[in-house]
């Protein structure tokens, strides 16, 4: 018998010093070293953040007008957790509204993505929760008694979500990273912002050629078609 509703362990929440790290590093920095795990863009923050938010992957799976299931997970979310909601392609219905985001913020989470709508959007602007979503409608979810799913794999703006994986979003959208690539990535992206700072800070006769330079002379002096 299929169930209607599963729900799996909580993750492990992400380590202290990895977050902090982390939260240093802005996402564009990473798009510069990285392809995979950006969320669509179509997800947006639903307000500006002061700096980036790193949080652990608690997924969610909500269809269509139901929000049953959000409401059951709202009563298991930790300090640190980072709520991530499927809404399994339904696009018409808000499933986070002012009431909903307020009890997030309560439990400690940092941040909530849906891959929908949201709602009350002048309550929102008004609540210490970092939140991106597919704009706004006044339409919501309802406890329908449709089914669902708590920590279970999920897709957020065609990104596979796994919980316990690391969130990372700021005011350019959200990345998803594997745990265990995370601390790889994160040294990736500061020593990129370092290398940068260092050529920004050095006199212009002093700065190594830039790569794209050497890259079209190489085409311009004919030396791809002697390869």
């Amino acid at each position: 018998m299929i169930s209607k509703y599963e729900v799996g362990d909580m993750p492990e929440p992400l380590p202290r010093d990895l977050v902090e790290a982390l939260s240093g590093v802005e996402l564009a920095t990473i798009g510069h070293i990285r392809h995979r795990g950006f969320v669509d863009r179509g997800i947006a923050p639903v307000h500006a953040q002061p700096q980036t938010v790193v949080g652990t992957a608690v997924t969610v799976s909500l269809p269509a007008c139901d929000g049953a299931m959000l409401h059951y997970a709202l009563d298991h979310l930790r300090p640190g957790d980072f709520l991530m909601i499927d809404r399994l392609g339904d696009n018409r219905y808000a499933c986070v509204g002012g009431g909903v985001a307020a009890r997030i913020a309560k439990t400690g989470a940092v941040g909530v993505a849906v891959d929908g709508p949201c709602t009350d959007l002048d309550e929102l602007a008004e609540i210490d929760l970092g939140i991106w979503a597919r704009g706004a409608t006044a339409l919501t979810t309802r406890l329908s008694d449709l089914g669902g799913a708590l920590n279970h794999p999920v897709a957020i703006g065609n990104v596979p979500v796994l919980p316990g994986d690391v969130v990372m979003a700021d005011n350019t959208g959200l990345i998803v990273l594997p745990r265990d690539e995370a601390w790889a990535v994160c040294r990736a992206a500061i020593d990129r912002e370092r290398a940068m700072q260092a050529f920004h800070s050095a006199a212009p006769e002093k700065r190594p050629p830039a790569p794209a330079i050497a890259l079209v002379e190489r085409a311009l002096n004919g030396a791809d078609h002697d390869a």
